[in-house]
């Protein structure tokens, strides 16, 4: 049976666990600071930041590192997404060679602020901000001999997260008043599955966009989730603040990639995502 790693288990980490495990193909051992309590897991507490605590690992297979940040700010990402990914792919080299890692970056890469399509060959990568350490993360990946698979996620959403949902409720979302304001987005559930999906698949050192298939423009989001709450869109207020596009983005990104890796999507859209989260609000 192969052997997995999963070097964090927040919200995406901990889902992935309990398909892994539900499947039964993998040995499944979940990395982080503190125990993990999990039923069929092995819990490794090592610390990604002090490499001292990773010289003892076990071998492993897969990897899939999908550790989180704890703020949103440049020093958080730089610890996470760039030295715990280094310090933990030292750590197993230098044990011997893993079949593959995956790596969880974000969409939030691409520096396109105008609504244009993205896909991943395009270069134009973020060189400020918080984001620039994902990529610095994606490079170490690249420049190292190791297999490996990268996910740039959208905005992840699914059970237990329906802030968004609870927002647009409240009446408390405001609509772009010139719209043409695009957000990608992805169900945790077709995370887990594109996880597993590169990991059985045989293309390596790939990187693909982790979205559904509609990149569409937020007012229409809040629109159809208001009409599937029973709030009245003609009481949706509207706002020129644009200040969240610089953190968010503006950009429309394509998935065409896994999909012809042969990825089929639970949820092609925000529409049966969504849907499937109405009964927690």
């Amino acid at each position: 049976m192969a052997r997995l790693l999963i070097a964090g288990a927040g919200y995406l980490g901990q889902a992935l666990a309990e398909r892994v495990l539900t499947e039964g193909k993998h040995d499944v051992s979940i990395l982080r600071r503190s125990a993990v309590a999990q039923p069929g897991v092995t819990s490794i507490q090592a610390d990604l930041l002090r490499p001292e605590t990773l010289t003892q690992l076990p071998d492993f297979d897969d990897v899939v590192y999908c550790a989180s940040a704890d703020a949103s700010d440049e020093e958080s990402y730089r610890k996470i997404y760039q030295d715990g990914l280094q310090n933990l792919v030292q750590a197993l080299r230098a044990r011997g060679r893993y079949r593959r890692l995956v790596y969880i970056s974000s969409t939030s890469v691409y520096a396109e602020h105008g609504g244009a399509w993205v896909d991943e060959s395009d270069s134009n990568l973020v060189k400020q901000g918080p984001s620039r350490y994902m990529v610095s993360g994606e490079q170490v990946l690249a420049q190292g001999p190791e297999d490996y698979s990268i996910l740039r996620m959208g905005g992840i959403y699914g059970p237990g997260r329906t802030y968004f949902l609870r927002r647009v409720k409240e009446g408390a979302e405001r609509l772009y008043a010139k719209g043409g304001v695009y957000s990608n987005r992805i169900h945790r559930d077709d995370c887990v599955g594109m996880i597993l999906h590169v990991l059985q698949g045989q293309a390596a050192r790939q990187v693909y966009n982790g979205v559904d298939s509609e990149a569409a423009d937020r007012n229409e989001v809040i629109r159809w989730m208001a009409e599937q709450l029973g709030v009245n869109p003609a009481t949706l207020q509207s706002t020129d603040d644009l200040k969240q596009i610089a953190a968010r983005g503006n950009k429309r990104i394509l998935n065409k990639k896994i999909r012809e890796a042969g990825y089929g999507f639970l949820y092609p859209t925000y529409r049966e995502g969504y849907t499937a989260l109405l009964h927690e609000v």
